[in-house]
């Protein structure tokens, strides 16, 4: 049997003109007959009953039970005894009604009425990725969500969602105070990078930190130095906020500050991945993080610290941060949770200076208020209880056998035709073909075997990088082995 549909009218949506020469009734009735041609209403939607209609839209009860009787007649609405007036289950075509009703409104494009960043941005949405909740081999920016502790997440979950009034006022747009100190705690000891709480600003991802930093510390026309390849969605945000956007060359120590200081007018903001550069994976020395902070406090220029992933280092000690080494104050540091636990977790941090914080924070106000407080809350009982760390201890060691598997199948089954290095860091390697004719071949191989990658030159300002960009932190060892088999198998 057939569950009826529940009466789902919007009453907000019926308007009447009392300037029209249509009467009422009659301007009811095209409302309803046009959301059923519209498809707005469904066949089998139930419709309120015409006591109700007509309280809830000021008019008499015999107006709406005019409009019903008309539209019954024509076959858009039904009435049976007990179970109320419905929509036809086969009610006249759309069409039927748009010509009987008169010419038709001509048609607009509203893409015509985009603004000139709204073209560009029409131009560029095709790029954006589409959720996909069973990813192949190598998906980048994934990491090993199969192997997250659920069990001790929900447990947390189910502790923290018992609603009282905390949860239901507006939380603080720094973010949850707790949360703040134990991120402050964390960096203490993880970078060696004394904070306080109060500089700590939560953000909904990495993308909303980079817009407020944009928004806060740069001017139209302002020089940004970024690495390249490097990060391209930040840097496009950064483009939105009319920077002249640099690109920096990348020797095997990080970003050519050598060069670079010689050729262009002085930054006021410099981005960075120095834990392990996106995407080319190199790890920035520390004599090249000494050299950048002195740059840097030389210029008054600003320092932005993407360490998206250096909780996963698999040789040698880390580098101290960039926030840590530099005494001046000049670094914001910037970091996420959506690389170290989840992507859905939309949730990123900035450490910012003291005097800068509740600037910030109100900034994040006048976006979107404030994160979610029960994710927050839950993130926080995750970090204070240990899990946190057991996780992150865990994932490094995963991760770094996952690398070593993808580094020896890439070295075995198609070691002729690739150029590969296993970086210090970082959950995904970069795959060069010997030649240019050899990475063409690479490419339309792993197309045809259906093998799935990001090219490098997809961060390039200029496009013409070469690689292909591997990401191996979601992909168990046989998936790992497999793919490389069945990509070389087309090879």
């Amino acid at each position: 049997m057939t569950r009826p549909r529940k009466e789902r009218f919007e009453f907000d949506s019926i308007q009447f003109s009392t300037d029209s020469k249509t009467p009422v009734y009659q301007q009811l009735e095209n409302q309803l007959r046009r959301a059923i041609s519209s498809r707005t209403l469904l066949p089998g939607d139930r419709v309120p009953s015409s006591r109700n209609f007509a309280a809830a839209v000021g008019v008499s009860r015999n107006t709406v039970l005019a409009a019903y009787e008309q539209l019954i007649s024509e076959g858009y609405l039904e009435s049976a005894r007990g179970s109320g007036t419905r929509v036809a289950k086969m009610p006249p075509q759309a069409f039927e009604f748009d010509s009987a009703t008169g010419p038709a409104t001509p048609r607009f494009d509203a893409a015509d009425c985009l603004s000139d960043l709204g073209h560009q941005f029409a131009a560029e949405a095709a790029w954006m990725p589409a959720a996909n909740p069973n990813p192949k081999a190598f998906t980048p920016h994934l990491p090993a969500i199969g192997e997250f502790p659920l069990e001790v997440w929900n447990r947390f979950t189910n502790e923290q969602s018992r609603w009282s009034n905390k949860h239901l006022t507006l939380g603080d747009p720094q973010g949850y105070q707790p949360l703040r100190e134990s991120i402050a705690q964390y960096m203490a000891v993880s970078r060696g990078f004394s904070c306080h709480a109060d500089q700590v600003l939560i953000t909904s991802g990495a993308q909303q930190a980079v817009t407020l930093i944009s928004q806060l510390l740069l001017e139209r026309n302002d020089t940004v130095w970024v690495e390249e390849p490097g990060n391209a969605p930040a840097n496009r945000l950064l483009d939105v906020a009319g920077a002249n956007v640099v690109p920096v060359p990348l020797d095997c120590e990080g970003i050519d500050l050598p060069h670079q200081s010689r050729r262009h007018t002085p930054p006021k903001l410099i981005c960075v991945t120095p834990g392990g550069q996106w995407p080319m994976g190199m790890t920035m020395s520390l004599n090249r993080r000494l050299e950048l902070i002195a740059l840097a406090q030389r210029h008054q220029s600003w320092i932005v610290e993407d360490d998206y992933n250096s909780e996963f280092r698999y040789t040698g000690r880390p580098h101290p941060s960039l926030s840590g080494l530099d005494s001046s104050g000049r670094t914001i540091y910037m970091g996420t949770f959506s690389k170290m636990l989840f992507p859905a977790i939309r949730l990123a941090f900035l450490i910012v200076p003291p005097s800068l914080a509740k600037t910030f924070a109100y900034a994040r106000f006048l976006q979107d208020r404030a994160s979610p407080p029960v994710v927050q809350m839950v993130l926080h009982r995750f970090i204070e209880s240990g899990n946190f760390v057991k996780h992150i201890r865990r994932m490094r060691s995963l991760y770094s056998e996952r690398q070593t598997v993808l580094f020896e199948a890439l070295q075995k089954h198609l070691g002729g035709v690739v150029e590969v290095e296993q970086p210090e860091s970082g959950m995904h390697l970069v795959a060069r073909g010997v030649t240019k004719a050899a990475e063409d071949k690479l490419i339309s191989a792993a197309m045809r075997a259906k093998v799935e990658f990001h090219p490098v030159s997809m961060y390039s300002r200029s496009g013409d990088a070469s690689g292909m960009i591997l990401g191996f932190a979601a992909f168990d060892k046989t998936t790992i082995q497999r793919t490389v088999r069945r990509w070389a198998k087309e090879l």
